[in-house]
């Protein structure tokens, strides 16, 4: 297993993609909090009423929510990484290696998530610059609360991870696992808005996993979505996390070409 996932971390750092993604998600949330938390100050008084003010220490939890939001990278991490071995040659010559399957799915895994919470992280880094440069208030998390943030972030990171590898496994066309785990990530947001799928809604889930945030929600509108309760939450992510590893198994163990 050891060596399996070490031919990942190396397989990983030779993949352009992941740089280029992570640069991206660093750049759009760089971009987004200074449109968050910089530009109502700068407006006048009568637009800047438009934009919700997102105090200290608020911000901080609130920007790590945003990068979550951000499904796509996750998915289509997870989704290029497998898909892209499954349907070449690749796949096959692995299996000549270590035919169990379910250890390449387990280093898969395990390395993509790591390697998707590693640029969250950098991505709340950049958020939280922008925060302490530019955010009203005053007051930041304590050591405990940011390593309680960083921990749920890569547990969600995770189960989108899942969720993509399951679309890989389970659809084998890079262009198709592409296109439905995108249109997963903006459907399950839509459907959100539906009272009886805002229970289940991993995009809710997720981001109640860092607090809630009404008040701020009131300001753009939508202040009567994600007002889960943290334990149900973490069932329903938990819950995803479980179908998308189900789905990843059954792909890679019964639709092999």
């Amino acid at each position: 297993m050891i060596g399996l996932i070490r031919a990942e971390l190396v397989k990983l750092g030779k993949r352009r993609l992941f740089w280029i993604m992570s640069l991206i998600l660093v750049l759009f949330t760089t971009l987004t909090a200074w449109l968050f938390l910089a530009l109502p100050a700068l407006l006048p008084a009568g637009q800047s009423m438009a934009f919700p003010v997102i105090p200290k220490p608020l911000a901080y939890s609130f920007g790590a929510a945003q990068v979550v939001g951000q499904t796509w990278f996750p998915v289509i991490l997870a989704v290029v990484l497998l898909a892209g071995e499954t349907g070449t040659s690749v796949w096959a010559a692995s299996l000549t290696l270590e035919s169990r399957r379910w250890m390449h799915l387990l280093a898969k895994f395990v390395v993509y998530s790591l390697a998707a919470w590693l640029a969250a992280v950098l991505a709340v880094g950049a958020w939280s610059a922008v925060t302490a440069a530019v955010a009203t208030g005053s007051g930041s998390p304590s050591v405990g609360e940011w390593l309680a943030m960083l921990g749920k972030t890569g547990v969600i990171q995770m189960t989108w991870i899942g969720i993509g590898l399951g679309f890989a496994a389970m659809l084998r066309s890079l262009g198709a696992a592409i296109g439905a785990g995108l249109a997963f990530t903006v459907g399950e947001g839509i459907l959100a808005l539906w009272q009886s799928w805002e229970n289940v809604s991993l995009g809710i889930a997720s981001g109640r996993f860092f607090g809630r945030f009404g008040e701020v929600n009131a300001g753009f509108g939508f202040a009567a979505v994600g007002e889960m309760p943290f334990a149900q939450a973490v069932v329903v992510v938990l819950g995803w996390a479980a179908l998308g590893a189900a789905a990843a198994v059954v792909g890679l163990h019964y639709r092999d070409p």
